[in-house]
């Protein structure tokens, strides 16, 4: 027998090497995520409990798990890859720092909880390199999917559910009538609400139409056509469902369709037309053997490079300064915030003709919580009659914010007054343009025309995220937090006069109402 040493072929003795580099660096990520997590558990913590509560969102919690099978199906193409340290994604990570503090200083949760995640995948790229990267992108890309979304899409969904669905009748024809978003045909009323909006389907479908095409489709065009399907399918099939119930329930003399089958029918309408679409993508789907050979193992197993503890080290603190920085500047601002302890909030004088009353609309409280002082205020002038809501908001945190999802002249589980309309336009008052928020409100026989709009540091806007920049400039320049909405209502007949009510009572009663938040604000 010969005593000739032998010699391992290239790769052999690294395989086990390369379980130790990938552990460090595997431990390290989820160390950094989880520290991330710590830092920012006010968005966490919002995050779970948005899940919780939102039946819309509930299938979010899943989305991790997704996102870590995902990665385990790489396992292969991970296996002989050696993890690395990059350092160039500092420089996003800092960005998504700042856009942190943009979020956070003007209480807008959903961009502090899509910079959170940009944090973790950011960190997971600084700690493992660009070729890992470029393996794991669509698994942690997958997980801004966790981030609830879509609340914004809401007035339009249901703008053009309601044209969808009064379309639909008249072209079945059945005689609408539409004021808005409220529709009335021969068997009764309907209303197209939050709830109606289709955002949970459309939701749902983008979500699992991402992830289809994902594991379906190599060709980018294919990948690009079955998204486009996922988000145009339900906005389109939700008009459809809601002409259907409104169709059920008109040809069962408004028996069926109009309780809780509402919802169920809603459900399995959606659930066919989620069948079909998979179905029909299932006829352009590659081929496993097609699939296989796109998804080649990318590198041989090479000798593992030496491993750099202070390269390492160096990157691995770089990340947790980069998160932390935000939050700790966010803190200092906290403390540095010039809060006076008391707000001079008073109803404007009578001005003009315009003369204080003691009416008020009856059962018109807009929905505006957490405010630090509010006055609600009545004006009549020559038989006309204006109410006036202020409500001023001043240091401003989770709950006690003014723009919210839930902040609004009327929402849709008020008991007495049903939104039927909304619109953005600009007033001109004085020769300046004063935009507002128009909403046309109703209550059995009695309408209400409603403007609105929000003062921040002296300007008054009616877009809520414009307002939400101008509250975090305010707080990052002037270390004040100050801002507040204003509605004004009257009863209307005829939309023209109702308009020139609400006109006529700014032309004189805007300055005086600016004085009135300007000197709340000292």
């Amino acid at each position: 027998m010969s005593n000739s040493p032998s010699f391992p072929l290239p790769g052999q003795q690294a395989a086990p090497r390369l379980h130790a580099v990938w552990l460090i660096h595997a431990v390290t990520v989820l160390s950094l995520a989880a520290i991330i997590l710590l830092i920012y558990q006010a968005v966490a913590r919002f995050t779970v409990e948005t899940w919780l509560g939102n039946q819309t969102y509930m299938h979010d919690f899943f989305i991790p798990l997704i996102s870590g099978w995902l990665i385990w199906r790489e396992r292969d193409k991970l296996a002989v890859v050696q993890p690395a340290i990059t350092y160039r994604p500092l420089l996003l990570l800092l960005l998504a720092g700042f856009i942190w503090e943009t979020g956070y200083q003007s209480g807008s949760m959903v961009v502090q909880q899509y910079s959170v995640v940009s944090m973790i995948v950011l960190a997971a790229w600084v700690m493992l390199g660009n070729t890992v990267f470029r393996i794991l992108r669509f698994p942690l890309l997958f997980l801004f999917f966790a981030v609830p979304f879509g609340e914004s899409l809401i007035p339009a969904m249901i703008q053009f559910t309601a044209n969808f669905t009064a379309d639909a009748l008249a072209f079945t024809g059945i005689p609408v009538y539409r004021d808005g978003n409220f529709i009335s045909i021969p068997s009764g009323n309907w209303s197209v609400i939050e709830a109606c909006s289709g955002l949970r389907y459309f939701v749902a479908s983008v979500t699992l139409g991402v992830l289809y095409a994902h594991l379906a489709y190599r060709s980018r065009f294919k990948k690009f056509l079955f998204i486009l399907a996922a988000l145009l399918v339900p906005v389109f099939a939700n008009g459809a469902r809601a002409y259907l119930i409104v169709m059920i329930g008109h040809l069962s003399n408004m028996t069926l369709a109009v309780g809780v089958d509402h919802l169920i029918y809603g459900w399995i309408f959606f659930g066919i037309v989620m069948l079909l679409l998979f179905w029909v993508g299932s006829w352009f789907q590659e081929s496993a053997v097609a699939r296989a050979a796109t998804d080649r193992i990318p590198l041989p197993i090479m000798p593992v490079r030496a491993f750099s503890a202070g390269k390492f080290i160096l990157a691995a603190s770089a990340v947790l300064a980069l998160a932390f920085i935000p939050a700790g500047y966010a803190r200092y601002l906290r403390q540095q915030l010039e809060l006076p302890a008391h707000i001079a909030l008073v109803p404007p004088p009578s001005q003009g003709v315009w003369r204080q009353s003691t009416s008020v609309i009856d059962n018109l409280h807009p929905h505006y919580l957490g405010s630090k002082a509010h006055v609600t205020q009545g004006y009549t002038a020559d038989g006309k009659f204006v109410s006036l809501f202020v409500a001023y908001y001043r240091h401003q945190h989770p709950g006690t914010e003014l723009i919210t999802i839930d902040n609004k002249v009327v929402t849709t589980r008020d008991p007495v007054w049903q939104e039927t309309q909304s619109t953005q336009r600009n007033v001109s008052i004085h020769g300046k343009a004063v935009p507002v928020t128009e909403d046309k409100l109703i209550s059995g026989n009695h309408k209400l025309l409603v403007w609105e709009w929000f003062w921040v540091d002296g300007h008054s806007v009616n877009n809520p995220y414009l307002a939400k920049l101008l509250e975090a400039k305010f707080k990052l320049w002037d270390r004040k937090d100050d801002a507040a909405v204003i509605v004004i209502a009257t009863p209307y007949n005829d939309r023209i006069d109702a308009e020139n009510n609400l006109h006529d009572f700014l032309q004189q009663m805007l300055p005086g109402i600016d004085r009135s938040l300007a000197y709340a604000d000292r």
